[in-house]
């Protein structure tokens, strides 16, 4: 290749790359709410006729659907995020965020999916406590008992709620426990404060998928001389923020839950 053939080839690609990120741009401000040609002009700072040659690309791909001059994200897109999420595990995205609030907190820092009436341990990451609470991936708990259970929870309904405590009827518990799920799901995370029998301190926050649906529970947890009233209340926003990037990178909008 000449050194004059060079620079034209890098300014091609470059082209290229440019050309990529505003179909991209486009792809973004349909999933934000702009659904015209003008709106995407505006959005992505193009002229008519580009916007227009970009958007008709996309359409002829299925990643877009167009209904006369209103477009809509495509079924191809459904189809990839189906695949990626068959193929990215939530435990494989949620492991390097459990190490890094593990390592910041020096907490346990636990994921929990939902199993029945039960939730189970699918991924820990250990905490540097001289005392901590540890469990093992694959370990079970009833869903009801823990934070991270009623983090799953939290988008149940009533119903569901007290059908946790139809085996065994306790009036009291289960009020008690209505009364907890109404306000994790007011606050968007759940806790669990027991200073006598096992002594647990947790704080815990749903996982929610490109639905918005809760498919998993982060949480981290301590005992009571680590992790007092005042020292939770500091915490919750750092489970949920982690929470909230494992959603994300398994495709969750937040806007979702915008009111």
């Amino acid at each position: 290749m000449s050194d004059s053939a060079a620079p034209q080839v890098s300014a091609a690609a470059d082209r290229a790359s440019q050309t990529l990120h505003r179909a991209l741009d486009i792809l973004e401000a349909v999933a934000e709410g702009a659904h015209s040609l003008k709106a995407f002009e505006e959005r992505v700072g193009l002229t008519r006729s580009t916007t227009h040659r970009l958007a008709s690309a996309l359409v002829d791909r299925g990643l877009l659907s167009a209904v006369g001059r209103d477009y809509r994200l495509g079924g191809r897109l459904v189809q990839l995020g189906h695949q990626a999420s068959e193929r990215l595990g939530v435990a494989e995205v949620a492991r390097p965020v459990l190490a890094a609030l593990a390592a910041d907190t020096q907490d346990a820092a636990n994921l929990g999916t939902p199993s029945g009436d039960d939730v189970l341990y699918v991924a820990q990451v250990p905490g540097r406590r001289r005392l901590e609470i540890r469990h093992r991936v694959g370990d079970r708990n009833r869903i009801r008992d823990t934070a991270l259970g009623r983090a799953l929870l939290i988008d149940a309904s009533p119903q569901r709620w007290a059908a946790l405590f139809a085996d065994a009827p306790d009036a009291p518990q289960a009020a008690a426990f209505q009364r907890d799920m109404e306000a994790a799901r007011q606050t968007g995370h759940a806790l669990h404060l027991e200073d006598g029998g096992d002594s647990i301190r947790c704080i815990a926050a749903p996982i929610r998928d490109a639905s918005g649906a809760i498919v998993a529970a982060i949480s981290l947890s301590s005992v009571p001389q680590y992790m007092d009233e005042a020292r939770m209340a500091e915490l919750v926003p750092q489970v949920v923020a982690a929470a909230l990037e494992i959603g994300m990178a398994l495709g969750f909008n937040p806007s979702r839950l915008a009111p």
